[in-house]
């Protein structure tokens, strides 16, 4: 298989613990992109000798694309996982990052490179629990409670919507992200702070969902079967890499799972392990790039998550 045409992959497969299923479980998986160092003068592997070597070492949890926009290099996209997948397979994440490292590829310094999230959109909606009560009270008409289903997914990702839109400030700092680059990850709105024009947007994208035109926005809703985050820029650093994917994640999560008020530190300590939530918050809070701090506590903005 090894180094694929661009979008030349579907055969998905979803990587999950015994336990785990695809309603109760939300799946993610994540395109990295990376490129060769230029300012290297040694020898560098191919894209379709890294894609090689990559494949050799990590079997069939990563796929390998051809992506002419970013220049000489690939995109690694990792197949569907549970965030227990992830978080049990961590050391696999890190060798990833320190092969590319080692072998002279970058992705920060790439300038074009991004890290892109795609969320599962099956557990958007009701989890197994609720989504059998569903179905016993419309007496197992299994039509009519996907309908029902749909909708719920929907009320979710115009919560990730309104979400990104309200903390974009906090989020494109963190997201390693400049200006000039969310050409290819635009927001809604002009400025962010008007809860009643983020309600709206939020709500109004979920009508044009299917229009390719809107693919480069900060959440793609184009996909049929997923959700996805582009505002993150790539990188190989692990540090921010974790803190980038965790941060996404658990924004689709509060916004699938929690009905009330949100501030930024909800959106990090939701349902997180306290060494998640130090690591995260040790990367947001003292970032070694001082205007990409972020006081998560000086952060006084909330929204309603219906």
């Amino acid at each position: 298989m090894t180094l694929l045409r661009y979008h030349g992959f579907d055969n998905w497969q979803n990587f999950m613990l015994d336990e785990e299923n695809e309603r109760d479980n939300i799946l993610f998986g994540f395109e990295l992109e990376a490129v060769q160092d230029n300012d290297f003068n040694g020898e560098i592997l191919s894209p379709e000798e890294m894609a090689e070597k990559l494949e050799n070492e990590f079997g069939d949890l990563f796929v390998y694309e051809r992506d002419g926009s970013i220049g000489y290099g690939l995109e690694i996209i990792s197949n569907p996982m549970t965030k227990g997948y992830y978080e049990k397979n961590i050391n696999k994440l890190k060798k990833l990052l320190n092969i590319l490292n080692e072998f002279h590829y970058v992705s920060t310094k790439g300038n074009k490179c991004g890290l892109h999230i795609h969320f599962n959109r099956k557990a958007l909606g009701f989890n197994s629990k609720e989504y059998s009560s569903l179905l016993s009270n419309l007496n197992n008409n299994i039509r009519k409670a996907e309908e029902v289903d749909h909708k719920r997914a929907n009320k979710t990702i115009e919560n990730v919507v309104a979400v990104m839109e309200l903390y974009r400030e906090e989020l494109i700092k963190i997201s390693g992200r400049n200006k000039s680059s969310l050409r290819w990850c635009q927001f809604e709105t002009s400025n962010g702070y008007d809860i009643e024009v983020i309600k709206k947007v939020a709500k109004d994208k979920i009508k044009s969902d299917r229009n390719r035109h809107n693919r480069y926005k900060v959440v793609n809703t184009t996909n049929e079967k997923t959700v996805e985050i582009r505002l993150c820029r790539g990188t190989l650093l692990w540090e921010s890499f974790n803190a980038r994917i965790n941060l996404m994640y658990n924004i689709v999560n509060v916004s699938r799972n929690y009905q009330g008020l949100i501030n930024l530190e909800k959106l990090i300590v939701y349902k997180n392990n306290d060494k998640t939530i130090q690591m995260m918050k040790n990367y947001i809070e003292n970032n070694d790039i001082e205007n990409r701090k972020v006081d998560i506590k000086e952060v006084k903005k909330t929204i309603i998550n219906a």
